[in-house]
């Protein structure tokens, strides 16, 4: 009868150990998921600045993706380096542009626009950046 009751406990320490254990959950991070700034090109990703929001615009004269990103850096800072930056790419200062407050570039074919306005909101400046080709009409 030992014996009987020593098989069935090592039968059953055997079989415990051979089960595969049981997946443990992903740690999810917290806070908003991150913002695909995939399609967002080099010269207009602001030095350590957040991407906060990415949105597709789809309108009678143009198609393009507008992002939102943050920064602790004041306005001008921004704009000077969003100046240097997009015109060292091969963009141009938009005459037709000129809206109040909005910087706008297009690139040397006209098949293309760069719209960026800096704004202030709880303290920090936001980045609204829209790059779009411009529809033939």
């Amino acid at each position: 009868m030992q014996r009987i009751i020593t098989a069935f406990v090592f039968a059953l320490l055997v079989v415990s150990g051979c089960r595969e254990s049981a997946p443990q959950p992903t740690a999810r991070p917290s806070g908003p998921p991150a913002v695909d700034i995939s399609t967002l090109p080099d010269y207009l990703r602001y030095p350590g600045a957040t991407a906060v929001e990415r949105m597709a615009l789809n309108t009678e004269d143009s198609k393009g993706t507008s992002w939102t990103l943050v920064s602790a850096d004041p306005r001008p800072q921004i704009e000077a380096w969003y100046q240097s930056s997009v015109e060292k790419a091969g963009w141009a200062r938009d005459p037709e542009g000129g809206k109040v407050g909005m910087l706008e570039w297009i690139n040397p074919d006209k098949t293309e626009v760069i719209k960026m306005l800096v704004y202030e909101k709880d303290g920090k400046s936001n980045i609204s950046i829209t790059q779009a080709l411009k529809l033939k009409s």
